[in-house]
């Protein structure tokens, strides 16, 4: 099979994860291939498809002490945002389990910790890309407004200041009067808000991918439109197989989200990798809200993006092949009506994406355990867009063999 290409260093995933890893390495002289079965940007990348926010003050773990009990009556709940369709119980329970054991006290603490420190560390890493990519036309730098409808809910997040201040990580508690100073348009019934002022919108998360892909190519960045479906070692590399051929590259690192345990799994890797699945809505576009703002009771987002205003809503296990339902997000949408009252929630697009999510909540960031020449960034679940500037750079230091003081084996490929 004659090659497709050949390479120094192949990354195979060409969203933001995948975007990331070619700038570090291409920054440093590397001759570096993205190839993925879309090009970047495209609806199918779960890239596409998120809130828009880089959220590093969102370091919390899924699985959290208590989890058995709530999560127990969240599946139960008609109205409840997390969703697991009956014929796909059985397959999700390893990851259940598995979930649960993450939830004691000590390794809820110790997972926090350790996205806290990646978030930190992605937030400068972010700074330096917008800059280097003149991307600033694409974000916005105004904070996220998380808005409460109950005094417990908004205690609740005093247990977080400490690390959010030990990480420079600037917030602001509002009352109900300073959140509708923020947001005058919002409906009634808000008590207090929480202005997460370290937050950036992505203002429309596809175009700004489809930029830094465009500039990376401008430096020398090849893209191939291919699926690969096999890893395989030859002598001085590897050989990365697709229906059309096959790319030699003496090195290669896999960032596939969601279905890096299909690709890896020919290697005999099991990861404990589960798809969530998120969707959103898009209506028309508004200028009655400037901030994108979440509700945390009623667990709905509203993100003002220039093709329109996106929500998004809710958690699906449903795997990779199970088509789309849309009943778990239209149903929130009395929800949005009576947070924004006077907009138009007529729906103008839908969609479907697939995080790539660990038990932990932590992504793979590593060397795979057998192959030296191969190398891991998945599994970033909620976070992907947040923390894919640190993964980037990590993962290239990785590869090039720098020194890096920031401690990466919580995120080491053989944890589970």
């Amino acid at each position: 099979m004659n090659p497709l290409n050949q390479s120094e260093h192949t990354i195979i995933g060409g969203g933001i994860v995948g975007l990331m890893l070619a700038h570090y390495l291409n920054q440093s002289g590397v001759k570096v291939t993205v190839v993925d079965p879309s090009p970047p940007g495209h609806i199918n990348q779960a890239s596409f498809g998120n809130a828009g926010r880089l959220a590093f003050a969102s370091y919390r773990p899924i699985a959290e002490p208590g989890l058995w009990w709530q999560g127990l009556s969240m599946l139960w709940k008609k109205d409840s945002v997390v969703r697991i369709p009956w014929s796909y119980r059985l397959a999700v329970l390893p990851w259940l389990l598995r979930l649960l054991r993450e939830s004691s006290y000590r390794r809820s603490e110790q997972n926090a910790a350790a996205t806290a420190e990646l978030n930190a560390l992605s937030k400068k890493c972010w700074d330096d890309i917008i800059q280097d990519h003149g991307l600033h036309s694409l974000v916005s730098k105004t904070g996220w407004l998380k808005l409460f409808s109950t005094d417990k809910a908004f205690t609740d997040m005093d247990s977080q200041l400490d690390t959010l201040d030990q990480h420079d990580l600037h917030w602001q508690k509002l009352s109900a009067e300073e959140v509708y100073q923020l947001e005058p348009n919002l409906g009634p019934g808000i008590k207090h808000g929480f202005l997460q002022q370290d937050s950036i919108l992505i203002k429309q998360p596809h175009r700004l991918i489809e930029t830094l892909a465009q500039s990376l190519a401008k430096r020398g960045v090849k893209f191939l439109v291919e699926n690969i479906s096999d890893i395989r070692k030859i002598e001085n590399g590897l050989e990365l197989c697709s229906v059309n051929g096959s790319i030699h590259t003496q090195k290669a690192t896999v960032c596939s989200g969601a279905w890096s345990q299909k690709l890896l799994e020919n290697l005999g890797d099991r990861f404990p990798l589960e798809s969530e699945r998120g969707y959103h809505l898009m209506f028309r576009p508004t200028q009655l809200i400037g901030h994108s703002i979440m509700h945390v009771e009623e667990h709905i987002v509203l993100s003002p993006m220039i093709d329109g205003l996106r929500m998004t809503t809710g958690e699906e296990f449903a795997g990779l092949d199970t088509p789309p339902d849309y009943k778990l997000i239209h149903a929130k949408l009395p929800s949005a009506k009576a947070l924004l009252p006077n907009f138009d929630f007529s729906v103008q697009a839908k969609w479907l994406g697939f995080r790539p999510s660990l038990p932990d909540s932590k992504p793979i960031i590593d060397r795979h355990p057998t192959m030296d020449n191969l190398f891991l960034g998945f599994g970033h679940g909620h976070l992907g867009m947040t923390q894919s500037a640190a993964t980037g750079k990590l993962l290239a230091d990785l590869i090039l063999n720098n020194r890096n003081e920031f401690n990466i084996r919580s995120f080491r490929a053989n944890r589970f």
